[in-house]
């Protein structure tokens, strides 16, 4: 087909090649149409809109209970009910009241895992050896089990507190952690914060006498330490885990490592425990206000969810105490030190008077000689070294052999033909030259510190004048370098030259290396001032 000649020059228009369609005949439409008038005023659009949701009024809640504590450093307790509605763990709860009353006899033991042990993972052998183990343990027996079967076992005192009444509940949750923790030790980091919490809630003590022996230590490892020290007790694990020094990286900790371990601890705790926990704000310590929540991480159903709020001293969290800690091991690092004659190395500033003094009474009991011995090896040390420099006492003097031998030396010395034009120095002026010389190099410091400072870039020689005035953190800032960063570039230095850090956790100087330091840096001509 042709396009059509009006078209001819439409060659691409495919619709004049495609024949045309008739137009479907419709049929008649019955009646006459009218026209109908549309107003478009009278048109109203409608929009459908989400209604608003209600705030459900929610009453503050109530405090469900609210006592202060006899003693310790915990002032007030009180327990809110779990601000959110949501039911979870609801299923366990009628779980463990549906196999409250059941039991089964002796049966071999089945293995079992599961990281949130409950009674619907267990198959009908584990089930059974469950029942026979909690039977046991009711009982006092305490038999071969698994961390899943412990857990599911603490869950169900947890969320039974209406048919295992709290008091009871406090005593097995004891027990079971004191039997079983040897063998699955990170029942500390559980049952340590859960019975805890079982405690405060429901205002009923543990069974101290059945943790007595490892509750000391749990006082370092738990958030809430403040719960296991009792009477006012302060325990070297808490006073060591929130220290910002331990001794036991002191170089000479391995050489007298039971001295250490025996009287830091003993001295630490004694005098911390005297001083501070009777009155815990003459140091700067004071009452804070903490919220926890109870039994997080444990399967626990909302209604045995707690808010928990206390008033305490927060013995972890207070600066003043940290400082306290570190301060007390330091001094008493130092009294070892004086007891083995080794130069001391901190600084009892910043470390109140009354803890010096007592720390310093608690090792006269000990090493009472301790200073004196000191004194007389550091004597002795000088007078061996100073020994080595005295001249070989072989009998009389020779004058004639004396005279012989300065003549010898002006004769060689004008055979190497002296500058005889070189102006000479007065005899009283050479002397004291050469005095002026031999003193400075008497009292020049190790060599190790001369090649330590020598081999540091200006920033860090100028940053340990710094530490020595107590301006390292703000010399830092104004070179716009943080101080932890300065400090380890200078420590690193130090320990490839004398083997041991300069600068301590505070950015300043080491009290051992202060004097060494300082020396070095004068020789090599750092302004002092």
């Amino acid at each position: 087909m042709q396009p059509k000649d009006e078209n001819i020059d439409a060659f691409w228009d495919i619709r004049d090649m495609v024949p045309r369609r008739t137009a479907p005949k419709r049929p008649p439409v019955q009646g006459s149409p009218q026209a109908a008038e549309i107003s478009l005023d009278a048109v109203q659009e409608t929009e459908f809109q989400i209604p608003p949701r209600r705030a459900v009024p929610r009453e503050k809640g109530k405090a469900v209970r609210e006592y202060r504590p006899s003693s310790g450093f915990i002032q007030n307790v009180k327990i809110l009910p779990w601000p959110s509605d949501f039911g979870f763990y609801a299923k366990f709860r009628h779980d463990a009241l549906r196999y409250f009353e059941k039991s089964h006899p002796k049966c071999e033991y089945v293995y079992f895992f599961s990281y949130m042990p409950q009674y619907e993972q267990m198959s009908a052998s584990q089930l059974a050896y469950y029942l026979y183990f909690r039977e046991e343990v009711r009982n006092g027996r305490y038999i071969k089990t698994d961390n899943s079967y412990l857990f599911l076992y603490v869950y169900e005192i947890i969320n039974l507190p209406d048919k295992i009444p709290p008091a009871s509940g406090a005593l097995l949750l004891s027990r079971i952690w004191s039997v079983y923790r040897q063998h699955y030790r990170y029942l500390d980091k559980y049952i340590g914060e859960w019975l805890c919490d079982y405690c405060l809630i429901y205002h009923v003590e543990p069974d101290w006498e059945a943790i007595g022996s490892f509750s000391e230590e749990i006082a370092g490892k738990t958030t809430l330490p403040e719960f296991y020290l009792t009477q006012g007790r302060l325990t070297f694990p808490l006073i060591r885990s929130i220290s910002s020094y331990d001794y036991r990286k002191s170089k000479y900790y391995a050489e007298h490592r039971e001295a250490f371990d025996t009287y830091i601890p003993q001295a630490a705790s004694s005098v911390l425990e005297a001083l501070v926990a009777p009155a815990p704000e003459t140091f700067g310590i004071h009452p804070a206000h903490i919220t926890r929540d109870g039994f997080s991480g444990a399967v626990a159903c909302r209604e045995v969810k707690y808010k928990i709020e206390l008033e305490l001293f927060p013995l972890r969290r207070s600066y003043e105490m940290k400082q306290l800690a570190a301060g007390v091991i330091k001094y008493c690092e130092n009294q070892l030190r004086a007891a083995f004659a080794i130069k001391s190395r901190f600084s009892p500033s910043g470390l109140d008077e009354r803890i010096q003094k007592a720390v310093s009474e608690y090792f006269d009991g000990i090493y009472p000689d301790r200073f004196t011995a000191k004194r007389k090896k550091e004597a002795e040390a000088e007078e061996a070294y100073l020994a080595l420099y005295e001249p070989a006492n072989t009998g009389p003097a020779d004058i004639e052999r004396a005279l012989l031998i300065e003549r010898e030396a002006w004769e060689m010395a004008s055979l190497l033909g002296e500058d005889a034009e070189e102006e000479e120095l007065p005899a009283q002026d050479a002397k004291a030259a050469s005095f002026s010389d031999g003193e400075r190099f008497s009292d020049a410091p190790d060599g190790d510190f001369v090649s330590l400072v020598s081999g540091m870039d200006a920033p860090s020689r100028e940053a340990l004048l710094a530490a020595s005035r107590g301006e390292f953190a703000a010399f830092c800032r104004a070179l716009d370098v943080m101080p932890e960063m300065m400090r380890s570039r200078i420590n690193e230095a130090a320990m490839e030259h004398i083997g041991d850090e300069i600068l301590d956790g505070e950015f300043t100087l080491i009290e051992e290396y202060g004097e060494d330091v300082l020396s070095a840096l004068s020789v090599l001509g750092e302004d002092m001032s």
